[in-house]
């Protein structure tokens, strides 16, 4: 009853809400319902999948197949078991108290309907199947600028590898956008890049923004929500209705952090196992406990933690604490 999550109203008002709204202490049962399966609700799908590759990772550890010094690394959830099978930062049970509430409060960040449906999805995205010259510059101008056109929400959440393969996160209308507005692209033979070098800047814009009105009013004549379908260069992500890595869910940083700090002990964290072997999504380089190591994180990240332990960094490192736990950003 005390798990909350935050959510950023219309007004820009930060409110805290309970995410079990009807449960209380009278409850006797709570029963959990997804249209397309419980294995498809966000909150046990990570634990599913976390669990899956613990499972697997001491399989091939139990047959010598892992190495004692290996370099490491997982990507979004996955960051969390690799963290614990091979850094060992928590046991299973947290593990899965951690990546159960990360989902719930994801799940319950969205507004559904009746149906527990929602309006957000992500979809895969290869530029180079547009034209040779549109890359990952020119598919961030398409995606700035439907949003902008639209108001809905779109954005580049994963950069996997340049210019061929990218992950967005939005709305289903604007993934739908952009979707059509790619095909159109395509089918027209339209190049951004070579637009930019024979016209102005807002010419372009304005060329491109025209499109856009179009596509757009294609997207909102269909049935709604809409059923993503795959284009050109898009594959729809199925399953996926959170807008993950989007700057939606940035309000659920801070009560999730909370619930992270009580699973994680500051002692069970070892730092021989995590320097020079650890390689956080953050920074894609192996973890060090140095003073340019943490101004690296923060030169990407603001973390006030992180730019309170520089600004102490003297006292941490000559009390040995740096040489100790890493403390969490």
């Amino acid at each position: 009853m005390s798990m909350t999550f935050e959510t950023v109203g219309a007004d820009g008002v930060v409110k805290s809400e309970k995410i079990f709204k009807e449960v209380d202490e009278n409850t006797a049962s709570y029963t959990y319902r997804s249209p397309n399966g419980l294995l498809s609700a966000t909150q046990f799908t990570q634990p599913a999948l976390t669990l899956m590759e613990k499972a697997s990772f001491e399989d091939m550890r139990s047959k010598g197949l892992v190495q004692d010094n290996s370099a490491f690394a997982g990507h979004s959830l996955g960051e969390y078991s690799a963290l614990a099978a091979l850094a060992e930062v928590m046991p299973i049970e947290s593990l899965v108290s951690v990546v159960f509430y990360r989902g719930l409060t994801m799940q319950v960040a969205v507004e559904r309907d009746e149906q527990g449906r929602s309006n957000y999805s992500m979809c895969a995205v290869n530029p180079s199947r547009i034209n040779k010259t549109f890359n990952e510059a020119a598919l961030q101008y398409v995606v700035e600028n439907i949003a902008s056109e639209t108001g809905w929400l779109l954005e580049i959440v994963n950069l996997n590898v340049a210019n061929m393969q990218y992950v967005c996160a939005g709305d289903l209308r604007a993934l739908d956008c952009l979707t059509n507005v790619l095909n159109f692209l395509k089918a027209q033979k339209i190049d951004i890049q070579q637009l930019m070098q024979t016209m102005s800047l807002e010419e372009v814009r304005s060329h491109l923004n025209a499109i856009i009105k179009e596509c757009a009013a294609q997207t909102l004549a269909k049935a709604q929500p809409i059923e993503l379908q795959r284009g050109f260069a898009t594959i729809p992500l199925r399953g996926i209705d959170v807008p993950f890595h989007s700057t939606f869910l940035r309000s659920g940083v801070k009560p999730f952090r909370s619930f992270l700090m009580k699973k994680i002990s500051k002692t069970s964290i070892d730092p021989s196992k995590l320097v020079g072997k650890y390689i956080p999504n953050v920074t894609a380089k192996p973890f060090e406990l140095t003073r340019e190591y943490f101004e690296d994180v923060y030169r990407l990240t603001s973390s006030p933690r992180i730019g309170n332990i520089l600004a102490n960094w003297d006292k941490y490192e000559s009390s040995g604490e740096i040489r100790g736990a890493a403390p969490a950003a």
